[in-house]
């Protein structure tokens, strides 16, 4: 390409950057745009343009021809290259294809971050769904990923939550999570026929912050008992931490004033006037967005202020820095640690070159403040690396979820998975009648996270989820059990396969699907690196989901065991074998378990 250029005179260009998948296969296997970009340096329209390139391209190795259409410059791939190349790279890095060895940035991932207060809901569940797939993505992509989940145990809620449960005298074999999420419920209705435990609660939220006393410690206590009940939950979804950041440990820190400071030597921290009179406001119409208030007049600072010093010690940007110490191994063998009072400075935590946020899409308005805070600091280096991983919440057909009404009760993420893995064993069990039950078991508990998880990382985090189960486990398309049930058939067919390798030719293959399939195997490792670039998860799940259609096609048309010639059965066999390493790897990016047997 770059002798093309050369031998025409025209300016070097990046190539690569200028590549798509044209939406027809008569146009070839990808398409440049490049001649639309040279038109205006060029003085030429783009269609003379892409005639002249055509021309010029000498077809070599992979590339089997080259033809312009309407501008576009069209490649199309040789087949049996194509076909030799993938299955050899496939077969040679197994688990890791569609892995990059590079020495890459190390990235800090915050999400999940539920009050500790509550169960997750199926909404907190998509948070952390999106964090913890975006985190195998990375990790994949070379980079070093560090998994944070703040803590806020210093808020409203948690003062309200605990003036409930000093009061409870009750007995609950519930989970303590769900039994805290029904006694807040419970707050909020009482507090509407006695307004005076608003007062209580402030009360109980002013001795709690001043980290003193026994209020305090009754506060951690009630807090840690919630968060490690909520472990519980994400452990089942295949989801872990690597630190639990705890808003009180930040609080004393002393990142808070740090991170005060340094804004008050800029010439955006200004006292207020008018109605923010006595207050400190972050002036920001020279970034094009709102001013906002950061300290009130009563000398408190606002969630954003306390955000901003966290965002800054994530870049290793403060002096003041944390204690931690071991909380728990996880049943994956991950070590998580957490934040406390009394411990050890790690310089191994924080210290990022990227940080991702997973957080709401209400929540625009304050990320947008706290990384434009950073530019008004002059870490202009540290702005464009802040990352908000922006999503929409999730609902059932009915409704929408509001803790404080408590329409979640009944639709927690652990509510959610039971009924989903009770539907999954009945779905297992229709396929496997003479199945034992511990393996119904089993199986039911893999399906059900899969189709769980699969389900609320499917669409780009953007748009609205409406969960519905007929969905999630519809157990032929675009769903985790789909693609389980590929990699199952396929894990089938190389068992009653008496041997899987041997030699054949390069060009046995003949259908359609066959080279399809092939094609689609072989841009695993782009779409890897597509969402890890672009932050974009839900690009992994549609290839799961194309990949596992395109396998069934292949494996309708194309028998296997039983086909025409023993050369032609051993290719098949390592297409079904690649295809079935594949699709294991993109289900362990997504966080699903990948079965022989279902």
């Amino acid at each position: 390409m770059r002798q093309a250029f050369k031998e025409l005179d025209w300016p070097e260009e990046d190539l690569t950057k200028t590549l798509e998948e044209p939406p027809d296969p008569d146009f070839g296997d990808l398409a440049s745009t490049i001649c639309f970009q040279l038109a205006k340096k060029l003085k030429k329209p783009p269609r003379e343009l892409a005639d002249e390139l055509s021309r010029q391209i000498e077809p070599g190795g992979i590339i089997e021809k080259v033809e312009p259409e309407a501008g576009y410059v069209n490649f199309f791939v040789n087949d049996e290259e194509l076909a030799s190349l993938t299955l050899r790279a496939i077969e040679e890095k197994e688990s890791r294809y569609g892995c990059f060895d590079i020495d890459g940035e190390k990235v800090i991932i915050e999400h999940t971050s539920v009050n500790p207060t509550k169960p997750l809901h199926v909404g907190h569940g998509r948070n952390a769904i999106l964090g913890d797939t975006m985190s195998r993505i990375l990790k994949a992509c070379g980079h070093e990923v560090e998994i944070q989940n703040y803590i806020d145990d210093l808020g409203l809620q948690v003062a309200q939550t605990l003036t409930a449960y000093r009061s409870y005298d009750g007995t609950s074999e519930k989970k303590f999570d769900h039994l805290l999420g029904e006694l807040y419920v419970n707050f909020n209705d009482d507090l509407e026929k006695n307004p005076d435990l608003e007062k209580e609660a402030r009360e109980v939220l002013s001795k709690i912050e001043k980290s003193e006393g026994e209020l305090a410690q009754e506060a951690r206590e009630m807090a840690l008992k919630c968060v490690e009940s909520n472990l519980e939950t994400s452990d089942l979804l295949n989801i872990d931490y690597d630190l639990l950041v705890w808003e009180s440990n930040i609080s004393n820190s002393g990142m808070l004033g740090e991170a005060l400071e340094r804004l008050k030597e800029t010439s955006y921290l200004e006292e207020g006037e008018g109605e923010h009179e006595g207050a400190l406001v972050l002036r920001l119409k020279d970034f094009g967005i709102e001013d906002k208030v950061m300290v009130r007049s009563d000398g408190t600072a606002v969630y954003t202020a306390r955000d901003l010093a966290y965002q800054l010690w994530k870049f290793g940007e403060v002096e003041a820095d944390l204690k931690f110490d071991l909380h728990s191994v996880r049943p994956s063998g991950i070590e998580t640690y957490t934040t406390v009072s009394e411990g050890e400075p790690d310089e191994g935590f924080g210290h990022a070159d990227r940080v991702i946020n997973v957080i709401g899409v209400e929540q625009r308005y304050p990320q947008k403040v706290v990384f434009t805070a950073l530019k008004a600091l002059g870490l202009d280096e540290e702005y464009n690396r802040s990352h908000h991983l922006a999503y929409e919440h999730v609902r059932l057909p009915s409704e929408k979820f509001r803790g404080r009404t408590g329409t979640w009760i009944g639709y927690s993420v652990d509510d959610v998975l039971d009924e989903t893995i009770s539907r999954a064993e009945k779905e297992v069990e229709k396929r496997n009648p003479e199945a034992g039950a511990e393996f119904l078991k089993k199986a039911a508990e893999k399906v059900g996270v899969g189709a769980f998880r699969f389900s609320l990382i499917s669409s780009s985090p953007e748009k609205e989820v409406v969960f519905k189960w007929e969905e999630a486990l519809d157990f032929e398309r675009n769903s985790g059990p789909a693609v389980q049930y590929s990699h199952a058939r396929a894990s089938s067919i190389l068992r009653k396969a008496e041997k899987t390798d041997g030699e054949h030719p390069l060009d046995v293959f003949k259908e359609p699907q066959e080279y399809r399939l092939i094609k689609k195997l072989a841009k695993f490792p782009e779409t890897v690196q597509t969402a890890g670039e672009q932050h974009r998860p839900h690009l992994l799940a549609e290839y799961a989901s194309e990949l596992s259609l395109i396998f069934n096609k292949f494996y309708e048309v194309a028998p296997v065991l039983n086909a025409e010639t023993e050369e032609l059965k051993r290719a098949r066999l390592r297409l079904v074998n690649c295809s079935r390493i594949v699709l294991k790897n993109v289900l362990g990016l997504l966080g699903i378990e990948a079965p022989e047997r279902m």
